[in-house]
């Protein structure tokens, strides 16, 4: 009797989850991210318009910009071509719903990672590509080159539902300076309030105001990005939660390109440096020898594509946002560790 009990049991929660899975919307994500950019043999990235360098469409219409090559990278390595990405593109409002439902497999762009949204978002993050602090933009023409040079009571236009609102209040509760805020649901729109004078400042990532302001400017000699930094912005990829793997494909493609960096590789010396004899773990790594690909379920290839068809760490720093771009963004924060910087890549190991 108990036997029959058990099957009838195990039957009804059968049905149950039949008729779950039968209601499962054909647009969810599957178990395996992975498979499904082999199957499709295309990336679907996230991307927003975040500003020259960072990611904005070029005049032939592509997509370019830091962000865009952090996408290109992950593609070399799951799809087997840098340019094998489909970019689908996000804003404040829609990033996290367009990433839980399936509509893309990663979401490269400016979110900063906090406890809340790790934790309750339904959401990962992997790694920090960039390490940022929160700043402000005025009009030159106010005379200004700090905060406090504002007046009681001077407007600033800031997003709608992101960590810079919120930072924004605390650094106000804090330090009891008293702005306007003038809440605005997108960028674009938050850029054109600015630059036709209805806000005395636009705060956002630092970064991003360099950006922007090179992008979207009127005449960008006009607008001065002020020295303060209110919050620490620690931004990177996002995935969803159910894919331990495909975590750590996000997380180690990224290492990879500071790892490059960290040991001289580049993407004009990677073949040369793959058959060098004098350093096993150069060759290892570049896929020389056998292992770097086993327990990612990746082919051991994936990291010299990644180095010879978007580059390092600092090459794609440099390309987008520093030295060799018209930001000229120093590297700060976001050098290595060995020159004061935070960025670190742990060893291969063995």
């Amino acid at each position: 009797m108990g036997l029959v009990r058990s099957f009838a049991r195990t039957a009804a929660v059968a049905a149950v989850l039949a008729a779950v899975l039968a209601v499962v919307p054909s647009g969810s994500p599957r178990a395996e991210t992975l498979e499904d950019v082999r199957e499709r043999g295309l990336l679907r990235c996230g991307v927003s318009s975040s500003g020259a360098g960072l990611a904005a469409v070029d005049d032939s219409g592509n997509w370019r910009g830091f962000f865009v090559d952090m996408c290109r990278a992950l593609a070399a390595a799951v799809a087997g071509n840098a340019d094998r990405v489909e970019f689908v593109e996000t804003n404040s409002e829609n990033r996290f719903a367009i990433l839980r439902n399936g509509e893309v497999d990663v979401v490269m762009e400016g979110t900063t990672w906090t406890l809340q949204r790790d934790a309750t978002f339904g959401i990962d993050f992997p790694a920090v590509y960039l390490f940022d602090g929160q700043g402000f933009i005025a009009h030159r023409a106010q005379g200004v080159s700090r905060l406090s040079d504002l007046p009681a009571g001077a407007s600033v236009c800031v997003l709608e539902q992101t960590t810079t609102l919120r930072n924004l209040e605390d650094w106000m509760a804090r330090t009891g300076v008293r702005f306007r805020l003038k809440r605005v649901r997108s960028t674009e729109g938050a850029l054109s309030a600015f630059f036709n004078h209805h806000c005395d400042l636009y705060t956002s990532d630092r970064i991003g105001l360099y950006a922007q302001r090179l992008l979207k400017a009127p005449d960008r000699d006009d607008y001065v990005i002020l020295p303060e930094t209110i919050s620490k912005e620690p931004l990177g990829p996002m995935v969803r939660p159910d894919e331990r793997r495909w975590f750590d494909i996000v997380r180690w493609v990224f290492l990879s390109t500071v790892l490059a960096e960290e040991k001289g590789i580049t993407a004009a010396n990677a073949a040369r440096l793959r058959e060098d004899p004098q350093d096993p773990e150069v060759r290892r790594f570049l896929g020389a020898t056998a292992g770097v690909g086993w327990g990612l379920g990746l082919d051991d290839d994936w990291v010299f594509r990644v180095v010879t068809q978007v580059g390092n760490y600092g090459e794609i720093f440099d390309r987008h946002l520093g030295a060799a771009s018209p930001l000229g963004i120093d590297r700060g924060l976001n050098g290595l560790w060995m020159n004061g910087g935070l960025h670190y890549a742990p060893p291969l190991g063995g």
